[in-house]
């Protein structure tokens, strides 16, 4: 996981009330840092392979690869790598 690149994104996250916030790939590594805000998810499968299940922090949403393209398919999406 890229922190700058995180960092970024959740202070742009933070400037959008509306926006939500998808943890994918290594980036749900970010799902076990307290103190997230917003709406924020993680793909199930890659916290699952990371074996941080239990780690994921009160508040964040565990959803599946077909909830995130519903998601990207109904909303805009602005990509942090």
């Amino acid at each position: 996981m890229d922190e700058p690149f995180a960092e970024v994104g959740l202070a742009y996250a933070r400037n959008d009330p509306g926006a939500r916030i998808v943890l994918l790939q290594d980036a749900v590594y970010l799902a076990c840092k307290a103190g997230l805000q917003g709406r924020i998810y993680a793909v199930r499968d890659d916290v699952t392979r990371r074996g941080l299940t239990s780690s994921v922090v009160a508040g964040v949403e565990m959803i599946g690869y077909d909830k995130l393209v519903e998601m990207m398919e109904a909303e805009r999406v602005v990509c942090f790598l």
